[in-house]
């Protein structure tokens, strides 16, 4: 799968950097360069696995999900998609080269590659919603350990049944980071009937942890 400067949201990049407004014409610009370089260096690489599931629990696992969010986000879903996705160890070098040269330029590019790997995520999501649109089934949207009192904690049972290491060289280290960091793991729910698509807001944002905005309690709605 590829990722080009055309699939990228600038609108939602200058929220990312807390510009709701008109941006300046050089926030602009360093947008449109950061978004050029992460293009450039991303590779994205992607996995997905179908399971049976009862309730929050995919059948022939060991793993039950946990919260009350996941449990009302897959009611009435009978199947259930695991997906992670990565753009790769050459982004993960690129960020932490500019950590160290340029903090501004950093931040723009890292923000630059939230968006992209959820450009990626969102193509996956495409591709599997009309696959199984063509079999009489529907999709919910995709949900994330952390969204919500879904437990990031959850991350490395995904993993491990995605087998990411190995498949698309995602690991995890000892306090939970996903290395490389601009990736994502996520679950999808199969149905019988429409899902109603829930709005994203903080809970369901690429920049939950980091974002400015939210934390000085000014979210932006995205």
């Amino acid at each position: 799968m590829e990722l080009t400067p055309s699939q990228f949201n600038e609108r939602e990049i200058l929220r990312y950097l807390g510009c709701t407004r008109e941006p300046p014409e050089e926030l602009l610009r360093l947008v449109r360069a950061g978004i050029a370089q992460i293009a450039a260096a991303a590779r994205p690489r992607l996995v997905w696995r179908l399971l049976d599931l009862e309730g929050t629990h995919p059948v022939g696992t060991s793993v039950t999900f946990q919260g009350e969010d996941i449990r009302r986000h897959l009611q009435g879903c009978r199947q259930v998609v695991l997906m992670a996705v990565t753009l790769g160890p050459d982004v993960e070098t690129l960020l932490l080269r500019k950590e160290v040269q340029d903090m501004a330029q950093a931040l723009v590019l890292d923000c630059c590659a939230s968006a992209g790997v959820e450009a990626v995520c969102d193509q996956l999501e495409e591709q599997l919603r009309a696959e199984w649109r063509e079999r009489g089934k529907y999709l919910t949207d995709r949900f994330s350990p952390g969204y919500g009192d879904f437990p990031i904690g959850q991350q490395p049972e995904l993993c491990r049944l995605l087998d990411t290491q190995r498949r698309i060289g995602l690991s995890l280290t000892a306090s939970g980071i996903m290395v490389p960091r601009k990736s994502v793991t996520a679950v999808l729910g199969i149905a019988d009937t429409p899902r109603h698509r829930r709005s994203q807001g903080c809970a369901g944002c690429a920049m939950y942890e980091n974002c400015a905005m939210r934390k000085g309690g000014t979210p932006c709605g995205g």
